[in-house]
């Protein structure tokens, strides 16, 4: 596959992954989206009146 290549240790493990962004940076992307939607999955979650008000009090929200 092009625009991927591996990076070995000395006993020839796979240690490190290097990835074209110009060739696959979308799938890239999407994969880091889906680890970080994974990752934050156990957080809590707020309505959207409230985060609004949260903006408005430190300052971020003007409307």
């Amino acid at each position: 596959m092009t625009g991927i290549r591996f990076i070995t240790n000395e006993k020839g493990q796979k240690t490190d992954l290097i990835i074209s962004m110009e060739e696959h940076g979308q799938i890239v992307e999407d994969v880091l989206d889906a680890l970080l939607v994974e990752e934050r999955k156990s957080e809590g979650s707020m309505s959207f009146d409230l985060f609004v008000q949260e903006l408005k009090a430190e300052g971020k929200f003007d409307a």
